[in-house]
């Protein structure tokens, strides 16, 4: 039997008029396989204000620990994909993909491997500093401060993961491959003059951690992903 992980937000008040969160519908309900080829089922269930006067009760909450898992409209785990992006990038052919991946447990054709890279290396191409512009005027006018969600993930060869996204859309805003122990990408997310009021995060016992909240404003409030 596949075993099956709900998740819930991060967060149980509405970070807009502070009224509890209430349960809506089931976001997403997907099977998803993992770097070692173990697969589970994963559930993100979708909340939203319970107060009918809030700014935005229509806004819907979702858990972005489950967000960070999977790339939306992909089975294969997010670590899964980025591996992908990241050996395409160094130049490694399809067939040598395909095979480290086997030998791990997870199938994959060399057909797929090029049509994962072909949609997913656009987000790693975007103009994230136009995106940062959009998205953040667009919090400061609608939620009266800057909310966000961002990502790690450690990948072999020594390289780290980053996704930047909009606390409330979920839409992604950058995303980056760096070598570990560089996190000068953060600077053009985390300024201190910035009205970053939240920020959803891995959780404190990592260095990563340490790193994004150094660079965010003094009161910014972090809410740690849960663990996987």
């Amino acid at each position: 039997m596949i075993p099956t992980k709900v998740y819930k937000p991060e967060i149980t008040n509405c970070p807009l008029c502070g009224a509890k969160l209430k349960y809506r519908y089931t976001v997403s309900d997907k099977k998803i396989q993992f770097s070692h080829g173990e697969i589970t089922r994963i559930k993100n269930l979708g909340y939203s204000c319970s107060n009918m006067d809030c700014t935005h009760p229509e806004y819907i909450y979702v858990s972005h620990t489950a967000r960070k898992m999977c790339f939306k409209g992909y089975t294969y785990s997010s670590k899964i994909l980025l591996e992908i992006i990241h050996y395409k990038q160094l130049h490694k052919s399809r067939d040598a993909i395909a095979d480290m991946l086997a030998s791990v447990g997870v199938e994959i054709s060399d057909r797929n491997v090029d049509i994962i890279y072909e949609k997913l290396n656009p987000f790693f191409t975007m103009d994230y500093k136009k995106n940062i512009e959009v998205n953040y005027e667009m919090m400061e006018r609608e939620c009266d401060g800057i909310f966000l969600s961002i990502d790690s993930i450690h990948l072999d060869d020594g390289y780290r993961f980053f996704s930047i996204r909009n606390f409330f859309t979920s839409d992604t805003i950058g995303c980056h491959i760096v070598k570990n122990g560089d996190y000068s990408i953060l600077d053009d997310y985390l300024r201190k003059d910035l009205n970053i009021k939240m920020i959803i995060t891995i959780r404190p016992i990592f260095d990563t951690f340490d790193e994004i909240k150094k660079r965010a404003p003094e009161n910014t409030i972090f809410k740690a992903f849960e663990k996987i």
